[in-house]
């Protein structure tokens, strides 16, 4: 991703119009308890020398709300102890205001360091005139403007006023990276303190004055819609204060906008509590309308399997890999089978929503405020300015919360009823009502020479795309021509085959990497495996030690950072040390969402009881701004990684999604946890990704290891099929 431009920083309006911002809020719940001056949508300066800063991007436990302003101050060139941060709500002179693809840090460093630089030179500025000397005999230090030469010095609370009427710099001047002192320090997360007592203000801890608390009794079919029902139980339940039949073909249809899913159909119970509206759920009468025909996850393997034998859309073609490949001495020939997967963020999903007037006011845990502001314009029939968006803190997303679904109902019947709406999903809607990561059924036919080469590689793919089903434009597909090993390997053909199904799926931790990178790596070890290699010298071979690859026109792979990490776990790992039997080593490596990954696992396997004993992980993501949070995503995007490897599966029967709660889509637990060493490779680069890239080569590391160990190639997931966890 390249840096953002001046030009474009000055478009973001993260410093706006043809002056410094003057008093403009930027967070209506931010009540400052100082006169403060507003430098930029992102700082404020008190009078009295508080400094507030404001995270641009959704906090959903990824560490963006403490990263993102620490980008800002090291700029400012202000003490971090001595600021408070707030969370930005949703701000139409902001761009890129999102948390998805691991892009928050990545693609917003270069404008929070403008914006820090910025006001900082801006403050130098209004010292200079006050004291009559030139700007370059003055430096900043921890919020102050000093002159040494005569000892004076200033707050930066003291010159706001004066340096918000200064115009903006062309090109402030930025700190050269040798010069950091924030970034690359541990800094607690700012809400960590009252995460712990309990203190942590979330969407579904608001209350608000004439709020109405609702649950809706939702159809169990993903599209079925209520044809009657009798409520007479369910009024007996102290507090109920209504029932709304919400229908999502009345309502823009399944699809409000493209790549937002609409509501799932159901009869809303309107109370006085969350408590009063759940139990007045459960005691509902309905009638269904049943959908024609009603999925089943098992039949659709069956059309996977049949897929496979059609003709797919070609999604890159180099060379006659099908030619090669027949000809070939050495190959393999192999299909694998992933399943469906649920997000289940710890806080199910819930939205406040106040349309009872003009002004029309949301409270969200959204990872995408401006999409959920435009689709609940969409069902309003407004603009999406008039909107307001109050982003709260998220209790986990993973991809979940990047749709607005959860904000249109509780919209719809906030304006029906005049009042505040506060919608609550149970644990078991959260479950049953997802946009789950596609199933699919893939097959590797590859093959190595004589040289120990890979000559030929075809990777055909088949699944219910996320394409089609969010309707967005272009060709539906799973399987991007520049993905590993594209590029390094000389006849390679990808395929992809869709086929439709009516289960909702959406985008999960790492997208399509978190079920391709298990196939890829997975047949790259038994490559190596069928040619009689060590499978980590047959990985490095397969890099090669060109430093950049050419994968594509637009895409210059830097392919030494991916063989050095290969190298780091490798040696970190004890690679080559001597094992018993029943234990294993596996590895595995991917790029993905701009970072270079590569894990080993450590396994037992005895009894046909499976034990992560280890996993080593080397990540290359460029500047580390938080080491003590790059850490923290790390290995918990590796936890999440074992836990849909280990016992990762959502099955639909008749229609009806099976699991419905933690006791049947399990994650994982302490004991399956092995010891999770990670090791970040130094650089100067910009920041890349880092809350996806760990998570893809987890499955196949330990499935590698399983092999080493066992003689076992597993190529259907999850684990729990095939050991016991």
């Amino acid at each position: 991703m390249n840096d953002v431009s001046r030009r474009e920083f000055v478009k973001l309006g993260v410093i706006g119009g043809a002056g410094l911002l003057l008093g403009m809020p930027t967070d209506p719940l931010a009540q400052l308890e100082h006169s403060a001056v507003a430098l930029q949508p992102l700082i404020r300066v008190g009078v009295d020398g508080q400094i507030t800063l404001f995270a641009q991007n959704p906090e959903m436990g990824q560490g963006v709300k403490t990263t993102l302003p620490m980008i800002i101050a090291e700029e400012l060139d202000v003490d971090w102890a001595a600021i408070k941060v707030e969370q930005s709500a949703w701000d139409t002179r902001l761009e890129n205001q999102f948390s998805g693809g691991s892009l928050s840090v990545r693609i917003n460093f270069t404008a929070m360091r403008q914006a820090g630089a910025s006001a900082r030179a801006m403050l130098m500025q209004a010292a200079a005139s006050r004291w009559q000397r030139p700007v370059s005999e003055l430096h900043t230090n921890n919020g102050f403007v000093l002159h040494e030469a005569s000892g004076r010095k200033l707050e930066y609370g003291a010159l706001a006023e004066t340096a918000a009427a200064l115009p903006i710099p062309e090109d402030p001047p930025l700190k050269s990276i040798s010069d950091f002192g924030l970034i690359g320090q541990d800094v607690t997360d700012v809400d960590l303190e009252k995460i712990v007592i309990g203190a942590q203000d979330y969407s579904l801890d608001l209350t608000l004055p004439n709020m109405l608390y609702a649950v809706v009794r939702r159809s169990p079919y993903s599209d079925g819609q209520p044809a009657s029902y009798d409520d007479s139980n369910a009024r007996q339940v102290s507090g109920v204060v209504g029932f709304e039949v919400l229908r999502n073909d009345l309502h823009g249809g399944r699809i409000a906008l493209p790549n937002s899913p609409n509501f799932v159909s159901g009869i809303a119970v309107l109370a006085e509590s969350t408590w009063a509206a759940m139990d007045a759920a459960r005691r509902l009468e309905v009638k269904w309308e049943e959908p024609d025909p009603l999925p089943d996850s098992s039949d659709l393997m069956t059309e996977f399997i049949q897929a496979l034998e059609m003709d797919g859309e070609t999604i890159r073609n180099d060379g006659d890999a099908k030619q090669v490949f027949s000809d070939a001495e050495i190959s393999i020939s192999s299909e694998y089978r992933l399943p469906f997967l649920a997000h289940v963020p710890m806080e199910p999903m819930n939205c406040t929503v106040d349309a009872s007037g003009d002004d029309i006011v949301v409270w969200a845990p959204t990872q995408n405020p401006e999409l959920l502001a435009e689709t609940i314009a969409a069902v309003l029939k407004v603009e999406p300015e008039s909107i307001t968006v109050h982003v709260m803190r998220s209790g986990g997303a993973f991809g979940r919360r990047f749709y607005a679904d959860f904000s249109v109902d509780a919209t719809i019947l906030s304006r029906k009823t005049k009042r505040p709406v506060k919608i609550v999903w149970t644990r078991e809607d959260d479950v049953r009502h997802d946009y789950f990561r596609p199933a699919s059924l893939q097959k590797i036919d590859a093959a190595v020479d004589a040289a120990g080469h890979v000559s030929a590689w075809h990777h055909k793919l088949t699944s219910h795309s996320r394409s089609s089903f969010l309707e967005r434009d272009g060709s539906p597909t799973e399987l991007d021509n520049y993905e590993f090993p594209a590029g390094f390997v000389p006849n390679l053909l990808y395929e992809y085959v869709h086929t439709p199904a009516r289960i909702p799926v959406g985008q999960w931790r790492a997208v399509e990497h978190s079920s391709n990178v298990f196939v890829v790596a997975s047949a790259i070890d038994e490559l190596a495996h069928a040619s009689g290699t060590d499978p980590l010298e047959f990985l490095k071979r397969l890099v090669g030690d060109e430093q950049y690859v050419q994968v594509r026109e637009d895409f210059r792979f830097d392919a030494s950072r991916l063989l050095r990490v290969i190298e780091k776990a490798g040696k970190e790992a004890d690679w080559s040390k001597w094992l018993p039997d029943g234990v294993g080593r596996g590895i595995a490596a991917s790029y993905n969402q701009g970072a270079w990954v590569a894990e080993v696992a450590l396994v037992s396997v005895r009894n046909r009881v499976l034990k992560l004993e280890r996993l080593v992980t080397a990540i290359d993501c460029g500047l580390i701004i938080n080491p003590q949070a790059a850490e923290n995503q790390v290995q918990g995007g590796i936890t999440e990684g074992i836990s849909a490897a280990l016992m990762g599966e959502i099955t639909v029967t008749g229609g009806i999604v099976d699991q419905s709660n933690f006791h049947d889509y399990r994650l994982c637990r302490m004991r399956q946890a092995p010891a999770i060493d990670v090791h970040f490779m130094p650089s100067n680069d910009n920041p890349r990704g880092l809350g996806e890239p760990p998570l893809p080569p987890v499955a196949p590391a330990i499935c590698n290891a399983i092999f080493a160990a066992t003689g076992q190639r597993i190529r259907e997931l999850p684990l729990m099929k095939h050991f016991s966890v």
